[in-house]
């Protein structure tokens, strides 16, 4: 079998967000929430730039990836976010081999018990 390169993808580095990307980001939806599409009061309502694809999903930093959202509403997508991330990690973990054994040696330092030099199997202290 050949040896095949794996090429990871990694996350997107996150660039700066000045007053002038955060007002292209709000009108650019016309002030709806991308995450649950109501209206925004910007002087009202507290709000932040949320990425629509997460930066450690293989989203990018751009303006077309950019849109406003509640904060609550972002609190949510994030948490949902991580949870996606860490499956994601866990999926490739899995098939790339690197996740500990589920069946340890027999009388190794995992187990409950130990044999000893004449050959007695006793419980592990």
């Amino acid at each position: 079998m050949p040896f095949v390169e794996v090429e990871d993808v990694g996350t997107t580095e996150r660039r700066k967000l000045t007053p002038q990307r955060r007002l292209q980001v709000r009108e650019k939806t016309g002030g709806l929430c991308v995450v649950c599409d109501s209206r925004i009061d910007g002087v009202r309502e507290r709000w932040i730039v949320e990425h629509i694809r997460a930066l450690e999903l293989g989203g990018a930093d751009d303006i077309a990836n950019l849109g406003p959202a509640h904060e609550a509403c972002a609190l949510e997508k994030t948490r949902e976010d991580h949870r996606r991330a860490a499956q994601a990690k866990r999926q490739k973990i899995r098939h790339l081999g690197a996740e500990r054994s589920k069946r340890p040696l027999p009388f190794g330092k995992g187990s409950r018990w130990k044999r000893t030099l004449s050959g007695k199997i006793v419980p592990r202290a």
